[in-house]
Parts: C-alpha cells; sequence; structure tokens
C-alpha cells in the first residue's frame, strides 16, 4: 500500500487526535456529556477525525465508493464541532454575567438559534459534498449553492459569537478569579476558528488549485486547517481540565441566574 500526501497526513491526525479522544472522555466526565456545556464536541471532533483518518488510510487498498464518500463527508466536518465547542464556553462566561445581573441580557434563546444555525450548516455541508451537482465530468469537486450557503451561515454564527463576547467584556469583574482564563481562551480560539473557517470560504468560494475541499494544497489544508482543529482542541481540553466542575442544575444552561441562584447568593456552585 503505497501512501501520498493525503495519507502520512491521516497517520498523524491519529497520532493526534487519539491521545485527545482520550482526554475528551477524562474532560466530559468531569464536566458532563451535556451537549450546551461544550465539551461533548470537542469528544465528537477527536472522533470524526479519528474516523476521517482511518478511512482515508482504507481508500489506500480498498478505494470503494461508500468508503471514498465517508472520507469526504468526514473531512467536510471540522467547522461546527468548533462552533459548538466555543458556543458551550461562551455560555459559561455568560452564566456568570447574567448571575451578577438583574435583568440579563443575554438569554437561552440566542444560544439555541445558534446551536440550530450551526446544525443547518452542518447538514448544508454534508448534502453539498454528497450531491450529484458537485462533481464535474473529471470527478472533480464542484462546490454548489446549498455548500456556499452552509459557509455563510458559519460566518454569521461566528459573528454572532464574537459580537457576544465583546458585548461581555465590561462585565469581566462577574467572574470569580477562576473562571477567568475563560476570557483569555475565547478570543484566542476565536482567532484560530477564523482562519479555519477563511479556509473553508477559500476553498468554496475561490475553489482554485491551492483552495479546494479534496484536491487543493496539502500545506494550505495543513496549516489553514488541520493544525487550528487540532489547537482549539487542544486549548479546550487544557481549559477543561483547569476549570471547576459546576453542579449538575447550572451546567452549561443560559437561563436568569438570579432565580435559580437565589440561594446562592447569585453565584454558580462548584465542586473540585
Amino acid at each position: 500500500m503505497h501512501l501520498d500526501k493525503h495519507g502520512y497526513v491521516s497517520i498523524v491526525e491519529l497520532i493526534v487526535f487519539i491521545p485527545c479522544l482520550i482526554l475528551g472522555i477524562a474532560v466530559c466526565l468531569r464536566h458532563g456529556f451535556k451537549r450546551t456545556s461544550g465539551w461533548i464536541f470537542v469528544l465528537i471532533l477527536s472522533a470524526i477525525r479519528i474516523a476521517g483518518a482511518i478511512c482515508q488510510l482504507l481508500t489506500y487498498g480498498s478505494p470503494t465508493e461508500g468508503l471514498i464518500k465517508a472520507t469526504l463527508i468526514l473531512d467536510s466536518i471540522g467547522i461546527a464541532p468548533l462552533l459548538l465547542a466555543l458556543l458551550g464556553v461562551l455560555s459559561r462566561l455568560v452564566d456568570w454575567i447574567n448571575a451578577s445581573m438583574q435583568n440579563p441580557k443575554i438569554n437561552s434563546k440566542l444560544f439555541r438559534i445558534l446551536q440550530l444555525v450551526i446544525g443547518v450548516s452542518l447538514i448544508l455541508g454534508i448534502l453539498g459534498v454528497t450531491s450529484p451537482k458537485s462533481q464535474a465530468a473529471d470527478g472533480a469537486f464542484i462546490p454548489p449553492t446549498i455548500s456556499k450557503i452552509g459557509i455563510i451561515l458559519n460566518i454569521v454564527v461566528y459573528i454572532a459569537i464574537t459580537i457576544v463576547f465583546i458585548l461581555s467584556l465590561p462585565h469581566g469583574s462577574a467572574l470569580p478569579r477562576s473562571e477567568r482564563p475563560l476570557r483569555i481562551h475565547i478570543p484566542i480560539a476565536l482567532l484560530a476558528i477564523a482562519i479555519r473557517l477563511l479556509y473553508a470560504a477559500l476553498c468554496i468560494f475561490v475553489h482554485d488549485s491551492t483552495f479546494s475541499l479534496f484536491n487543493g494544497s496539502i500545506v494550505a489544508n495543513v496549516l489553514m486547517a488541520i493544525a487550528e482543529e487540532f489547537f482549539v482542541v487542544i486549548i479546550t481540553l487544557a481549559l477543561g481540565f483547569k476549570l471547576g466542575r459546576i453542579s449538575v442544575d447550572m451546567q452549561g444552561e443560559i437561563v436568569d441566574l438570579n432565580q435559580k441562584s437565589s440561594d446562592n447568593g447569585g453565584q454558580l456552585p462548584l465542586s473540585a
């Protein structure tokens, strides 16, 4: 079995993401597997990358249509888990801020809407890479309209997350000292995801020999997509181990915490 550059990248992904999967399980056991908390999506992205790498390596020995299609689908999934993980971390920050305010300005509806939009963009992205319209006569990938809509939705969500974070900056005093790493993690993750999102947008809207989802430059793919995914996964896992565990009834929910936490002075209960 002769491996090309994509094959060697797949091996590196296995070396990187298998430990991340194990650490992701540990973080989820610490904080919970609740979808709104965000930690579960780091675990999911690691699993997706491992599955994609295995499928890629299997194609060298048995390049069946089903295996190739599975590889394409798994490779196309990346931005959604990153945004959902970041949204979960942001929800924790907003929870603390809301707990200190009489009339919180940001509630659960916004986060539910953003989760829904990310879900729609993910579905559109998968439909895009599997659509017959995305295949040219020579077999090359041509981004269909639904793929473009999916990227635009991701950009909208990214902008919304950035705005929410900026609005939270004046309320940093509401965070306990142990929770202040949230304010460092979020902008760093936003920067990395911006590069990942830029790469995806270039692949969909420019789509040349350098920027293409499946036939572009492997160097561009590694530097602008794979490296960013790995970086965000690592810093999110590190954050998960650093932060204390919030009690189950408060975990990852964007609600009026003044009502639910009246018994504890408006603060989120932490446990070691």
